[in-house]
């Protein structure tokens, strides 16, 4: 088998001067594929985009980890709290990877006790 995918950037897909042409150069059994992982999550992130309900809680979501992450001293304090019983540390929300919003939801689900306990407010 013999493929290249690349998102939709001309530098990366040009039939003529992209990335596509120089790897056919070397081998033109090498068939380009558009890459649509790319454009399912742009097509993710505006249907999102489209529930403020949805919109609000990854607000949510995001500013808990920044407010963490913000502060050495808050960072350390949680970290104390989650190492010794093996809880997965918050995670940042991305704007590209669409699995990155169920490692952070995953992470936030499983230490939300502990933080609420913790009494940080």
């Amino acid at each position: 088998c013999r493929g290249q995918s690349y998102d939709n950037a001309s530098n990366m897909s040009g039939k003529y001067n992209g990335m596509q042409a120089w790897i056919r150069k070397s081998n033109n059994l090498a068939e380009y594929i558009p890459y649509c992982g790319h454009s399912l999550n742009l097509i993710g992130q505006n249907e999102v985009d489209s529930c403020p309900v949805a919109v609000s809680f990854f607000q949510f979501v995001q500013s808990i980890f920044t407010f963490f992450s913000a502060s050495t001293h808050r960072w350390n304090l949680l970290m104390s709290g989650f190492t010794p019983l093996g809880i997965p540390t918050l995670k940042r929300l991305s704007g590209t990877r669409w699995s990155a919003h169920h490692d952070a939801i995953d992470a936030l689900r499983k230490s939300f006790k502990i933080i609420v306990k913790m009494n940080f407010c």
